[in-house]
């Protein structure tokens, strides 16, 4: 109640309806002087702030504390007491997610390539050499084939780089030093730009336009084409009933884009690779909320006093519980990790396990203290729910991590500038 003087006049200033009390009953309004200070408006500040504050944690700790009653207190009709259900899973969703995109960075997850040195492949050659004594017929080839990979790279590597080389090369490097010796070594043949050109690709790319390689999408190739320009010509040149789709011929496109991009930078499309499905989890988590509370509402059909809705609300309360269990645990892993001592990273890592195990069993509490029926039958439920939902979710996470792999071409035009 705020602490400005009450107008004397009983007109609603809001809506103008004739107030019987402090508060307007048709709009809420409370009946007061307009004029404030400025004392007024900080005391107001203050308060909404607190009020929020207070219904917030009350809310929360009787979420966690009472799996289920909040959602039973919903749908009988009590609700001005605890924070609105919507609200609660927007807010908690926002925390969480920004607290994890923070301590958990996507280029942080992206180890670089590892590399090899001058002793290292030494050793993989005689390893290569010692197995060519042995070996099948079969497997000779294949030898071979390393054995003459590895002796050019070496050669190159004591070329450039002297015997007592400490370096390490990645793949791609390792790739152009083998192209530069092979193209050392047919100095004197007589080789077109384009074959030239070719022979690198087959190095570089480790055959595998003739492998069919390349990225894949329900059952689309796009290793078969270099550019989208290449792919557009070849269209061109089949008749028209033989010409693929729209869809088809937009999905091929970004394929191939997104396939070029890989081999110019592969570290920064893995980089946009996983920071796409990173922040897919909030999308496939909020998509998997009607399919949730479906799945509820199909177990419990026999239950006539509940509706969809009610599973909705139910299910809403139950993400928003595991979204702060699983925020309390990070924090503790975080704690655990900044403070070194060994005995209380030990207690971290006991508390870890029992916020785990709360959560396991949340689920089942909720819909006990929610849907009132028998540990058994409450028991079977609860892992029909998680195994349709894991399958559900599974599905979404498979959904847009195709679409991620899809979308990255759009945002990698850089890579090529």
């Amino acid at each position: 109640m705020s602490h400005l003087k009450e107008r004397k006049e009983k007109n609603c200033l809001n809506c103008q309806t004739t107030v019987v009390g402090r508060y307007c009953h048709v709009c809420g309004q409370e009946n007061l002087e307009p004029k404030e200070t400025v004392w007024h408006l900080v005391q107001h500040f203050f308060n909404d702030v607190t009020h929020f504050d207070g219904k917030f944690f009350s809310t929360v700790g009787l979420l966690l504390r009472k799996p289920g009653f909040l959602s039973g207190e919903y749908t009988a009709g009590r609700r001005m007491s605890y924070l609105n259900p919507i609200r609660m899973y927007v807010f908690t969703s926002a925390i969480f997610f920004i607290i994890l995109f923070s301590l958990k960075k996507p280029e942080d997850m992206v180890k670089p390539e590892a590399g090899q040195s001058l002793a290292q492949l030494e050793k993989s050659l005689q390893s290569d050499q010692q197995e060519l004594v042995h070996a099948d017929a079969d497997d000779r080839d294949e030898l071979n084939g390393s054995i003459s990979k590895l002796t050019r790279e070496i050669n190159a590597i004591r070329k450039h780089y002297a015997d007592t080389s400490t370096r390490k090369f990645n793949t791609t490097q390792l790739a152009d030093l083998d192209i530069e010796s092979v193209s050392d070594s047919l100095k004197d043949a007589d080789l077109t730009p384009e074959a030239r050109a070719r022979l690198a690709s087959v190095l570089t790319f480790g055959n595998e336009e003739e492998k069919g390689g390349g990225a894949y999408f329900m059952g689309l190739n796009a290793g078969h084409y270099k550019t989208v320009e290449e792919y557009d010509s070849a269209e061109r040149k089949l008749p028209d009933s033989l010409q693929d789709g729209w869809l088809k011929r937009k999905t091929m496109e970004r394929l191939i884009f997104a396939n070029e991009q890989y081999h110019q930078d592969k570290r920064r499309y893995k980089e946009l690779f996983i920071e796409n499905v990173y922040h897919s989890f909030p999308k496939i988590l909020f998509w998997s909320l009607p399919f949730f509370a479906l799945i509820l509402n199909v177990l419990y059909y026999r239950h006539k006093k509940y509706f969809y809705v009610d599973h909705g609300i139910f299910t809403i309360h139950v993400y928003c519980a595991i979204f702060i269990l699983m925020l309390v645990s990070i924090l503790l892993n975080q704690l655990g990790e900044l403070l070194k001592w060994e005995w209380f990273k030990i207690i971290m890592d006991l508390l870890q396990l029992a916020v785990g195990f709360y959560m396991l069993i949340y689920l089942y509490k909720a819909m006990r203290g929610f849907y009132k029926q028998r540990r058994a039958k409450t028991l079977l439920k609860y892992f029909i729910v998680c195994s349709v939902a894991f399958v559900i979710n599974l599905i979404l996470l498979c959904i847009f991590v195709l679409l991620s792999a899809m979308s990255i071409g759009a945002g990698l035009p850089s890579l090529s500038e």
